[in-house]
């Protein structure tokens, strides 16, 4: 019987673990009140690229620093790869986000969710206390679940927003199945310890709790703007 290859055995705990991740997406992209919601989603959505590329930097250096450390290697050649794919993406958000009307500064000034620090932040503790291989965990869910195009001209159609908002998910759409196959392929590549493969489905378990609790936590910051507003509207009355 043939034995798993490691990205084979990953994404067989992502599916058991990706029900949390679906119901939270399906929530929030079928609300009736999306086209409110999205400015919101794309700002959060801006921090995580951006810190992103922070994030797979640092992990690029914690790898370069462990010379005799094979796994390392291959993981620093891979994130130098990849943080060169996703270099300037950030600025194109930036720009998608400016045609419905919010400026560069107040997406930098924006206060992250919780669940965006959250996000981030523990890959920072994985990629610098653990090993930076743990970072594949986060970067596997991410480009995982791409949005198709088809889906993407739906929501355009339904929110009545611009079609520029949408410029960058759209790269996205196309690029991240090729992306993906490069991170199964470099995982493969990789004789990973068997705590290296913990720790890698460690991360990707918390990358899908965290994305999930970005969508709950919007609806629910909705959710609260709209209860305020009506006791507003109420007491005006």
């Amino acid at each position: 019987m043939r034995t798993a290859t490691h990205s084979e055995a990953l994404w067989s705990r992502i599916h058991l673990a990706e029900g949390r991740l679906v119901s939270a997406s399906d929530r929030f992209w079928t609300h009736p009140d999306l086209a409110e919601l999205l400015p919101g989603f794309l700002v959060q959505l801006h921090r995580v690229m951006q810190g992103g590329i922070s994030l797979m930097r640092v992990a690029r250096e914690r790898a370069l620093g462990l010379t005799n450390d094979e796994v390392a290697q291959i993981a620093a050649a891979y994130l130098e790869t990849h943080i060169d794919e996703e270099k300037d993406h950030d600025a194109w958000l930036l720009n998608d986000i400016s045609t419905l009307g919010i400026a560069a500064a107040e997406v930098q000034q924006a206060t992250p969710l919780p669940s965006v620090v959250s996000l981030l932040g523990a890959q920072y503790f994985w990629g610098l206390n653990i090993h930076p291989v743990a970072v594949f965990g986060y970067l596997i869910v991410l480009e995982g679940y791409p949005p198709l195009s088809s889906q993407l001209e739906e929501i355009r159609v339904r929110t009545g927003l611009p079609e520029t908002a949408f410029r960058c998910l759209h790269a996205h759409a196309d690029n991240d199945p090729h992306h993906i196959a490069d991170l199964n392929r470099t995982l493969d590549s990789m004789p990973l310890t068997p705590q290296q493969q913990k720790f890698i489905a460690l991360s990707a378990f918390h990358t899908i709790d965290a994305v999930a609790s970005i969508f709950d936590e919007m609806l629910e910051e909705h959710a609260a703007r709209h209860d305020t507003t009506q006791i507003l509207s109420y007491a005006r009355g």
